[in-house]
């Protein structure tokens, strides 16, 4: 059974539309065009966008408030996950088109816990690296398919209202149904203007292709590129490897290089104390080596 939507939805839906969900669809569409390009800090950074304004739009449209998350997914996805836990998978799996070999399985809060440390606000600057996989486009797209699907109100009637004639159903359960799945999944937002071809063919093309959840029946898909890549933060690199030498004149840049950073570039205070601990950690290490030598 469904209930009727309040007379003030029309105008609530309107501002989390055009707040959350129109931007969060521009967000995703772009971050798959960083990926194809390898493009990987945008990817993460605009992924993790993204998927924070679906998951606030989804409360927001189901009676909740989005106050409170600032950019964190992860609590976000645990808040939004009971609201329909049979609507949203455990686990991201390969999609049977592409049949990678390279392809792990993983469950859906452990993707997101690494789209959330790649793509946080402090790795814009890179202070944490990355490591992008070749499967990591196919599963957010999973995950887009599947948290977009719940920016309505799930406990409403389906056609807003109970009508003569008309079951007595649920949008809910009418997602549950893969005859008309497409159907409410249809928010008429941006990326629907995207896949009709609204907003031009290259715009179709970027967020269509190689895109199974959303693709439709018949779409051409066209050669796609991606790769495994892995970044070491460049502090790391020039601060806290050279410590694991145990030489004098490497410490001793190391030190000097560290006392510049601190002191010319806004850093966190946790990233600072916690690049502090590593490096004693590190010399500690390199003397005991040095001893046991």
């Amino acid at each position: 059974m469904g209930t009727e939507i309040d007379p003030d939805y029309a105008h609530r839906h309107s501002i989390v539309d055009e707040l959350f969900i129109k931007t969060a669809d521009d967000n995703y569409v772009t971050a798959r065009w960083c990926f194809t390009y390898s493009l990987n800090v945008d990817f993460f950074w605009l992924a993790v966008h993204a998927l924070e304004k679906y998951l606030k739009a989804a409360l927001l449209l189901n009676g909740r408030s989005s106050k409170k998350y600032a950019h964190d997914i992860i609590k976000l996805y645990a808040n939004v996950r009971p609201l329909a836990p049979e609507l949203l998978p455990a686990k991201l799996t390969c999609p049977p088109e592409i049949a990678s070999a390279d392809w792990h399985d993983e469950p859906t809060e452990t993707f997101i816990a690494q789209l959330l440390r790649f793509g946080q606000a402090d790795n814009r600057y890179q202070l944490y690296g990355y490591i992008s996989r070749r499967e990591d486009v196919f599963k957010l797209d999973q995950v887009v398919f599947a948290v977009r699907r719940l920016c309505q109100p799930l406990e409403s009637h389906f056609l807003g209202k109970k009508c003569p004639g008309v079951p007595d159903v649920s949008r809910r359960e009418m997602l549950k149904d893969p005859a008309s799945t497409n159907l409410q999944a249809n928010l008429h937002s941006h990326l629907e203007e995207i896949i009709d071809g609204k907003r031009g063919k290259l715009l179709r093309h970027v967020a269509l292709n190689w895109n199974f959840p959303f693709a439709p029946k018949g779409f051409k898909h066209t050669r796609i590129r991606y790769r495994t890549a892995v970044v070491e933060p460049v502090l790391v690199r020039r601060i806290l490897v050279p410590l694991e030498s145990g030489h004098p004149e490497q410490e001793a840049l190391s030190d000097r290089l560290w006392s510049w950073v601190s002191l010319n570039i806004q850093l966190s205070v946790d990233f600072l104390n916690a690049y502090e601990k590593s490096r004693d950690k590190k010399k500690a290490a390199a003397k005991a080596k040095a001893k046991g030598t």
